[in-house]
């Protein structure tokens, strides 16, 4: 069974990967001209509603001619910036709270 966790994952890379491609002008028809993937996969994929491999993921990276790191910056950008600032305002806190004692 996939958990919410998995299900907004699978959802953050695929619409990582249906930005790219659009912004490279491919249709699905064509991303399934140049891979070994059905157009209703790679639509479901793309809209989060299958779980993907890495295995998979690295292949249409690969099509779309990118590196996979550039999905995954893409797909967690906001989380990264989340986690940043929650460091940040943690050592804010311990930094105030030290001071406060002086």
């Amino acid at each position: 069974m996939t958990s919410d966790l998995e299900l907004d994952i699978y959802q953050k890379i695929g619409k990582a990967l249906k930005d790219i491609r659009q912004e490279k002008k491919l249709t699905l028809q064509q991303i399934e001209k140049m891979s070994d993937q059905y157009a209703p996969r790679i639509s479901k994929a793309e809209n989060g509603k299958v779980n993907l491999s890495l295995g998979w993921i690295i292949h249409y990276c690969n099509v779309l001619d990118i590196n996979p790191s550039e999905v995954f910056t893409r797909a967690f950008a906001e989380d990264f910036k989340s986690q940043q600032l929650e460091n940040l305002l943690e050592k804010f806190e311990t930094y105030t709270s030290q001071n406060s004692k002086d």
